[in-house]
């Protein structure tokens, strides 16, 4: 892996997902002056906790004095695993897009249907049914939730969506205690990761 003194950011991508969604924010980040990565996991066949171990490991081969974090969906409760579980010996910010931190009544409702459950895999092991750990507060956050209800929340559980939700976690779920920042964007789950709104929340929260 490339050798870097300046600021890195890593971004972590949510259930279901292999990277390529977040080819342009890396690009858009990358074009700020960050040197940006991503890192890819199994969503399904490895649990949240077991991921985060992966992506420590991942860290330990960047040479950089600062990382930050940029997480989407179930990217956010890997993070709470590293953090919980590892001690990052770099400085930097965490930043969560649609991260249903407490848990998603979404996945409590698949994980009940017995011909949807596997559907997440291994990502509900203390993972999206609410059982993480708390956020450690060992970095500042910004907390990015969306507004847009279109999403597949509503296709596969709309008695579970409340308002406001971004069609597939509700804004309730992305709460964090003592957030430094959060902002409420009018984009769905998937198209946050498209908005120049929320580019420009998280370029200015890691520049301050």
């Amino acid at each position: 892996m490339d050798t870097n003194k300046k600021e890195v950011i890593i971004l972590v991508h949510g259930v279901w997902m292999k990277g390529p969604e977040l080819f342009y924010l890396h690009y858009k980040l990358w074009r700020q002056g960050y040197k940006v990565y991503q890192f890819h996991y199994s969503s399904l066949f490895k649990t949240p906790e077991e991921n985060a171990a992966k992506l420590f490991q991942f860290i330990s081969k960047i040479d950089a004095s600062v990382i930050h974090f940029v997480t989407h969906s179930l990217g956010g409760i890997v993070i709470k695993y590293l953090f919980h579980n590892q001690e990052i010996k770099q400085t930097g910010k965490v930043v969560m897009i649609g991260s249903p931190v407490n848990g998603s009544a979404v996945a409590i409702y698949l994980n009940q249907k017995k011909h949807l459950k596997y559907l997440l895999g291994k990502s509900t092991i203390k993972g999206l049914l609410g059982d993480a750990p708390d956020w450690s507060y060992k970095r500042k956050i910004c907390v990015i939730a969306g507004t847009k209800s279109l999403g597949i929340g509503q296709l596969l559980a709309r008695e579970v969506m409340k308002k406001p939700n971004d069609g597939t976690v509700n804004l309730s779920e992305t709460y964090v205690e003592k957030a430094d920042e959060r902002h409420e964007v009018a984009r769905n789950h998937f198209l946050l990761l498209f908005s120049n709104e929320v580019l420009e929340i998280i370029v200015q929260f890691l520049k301050k």
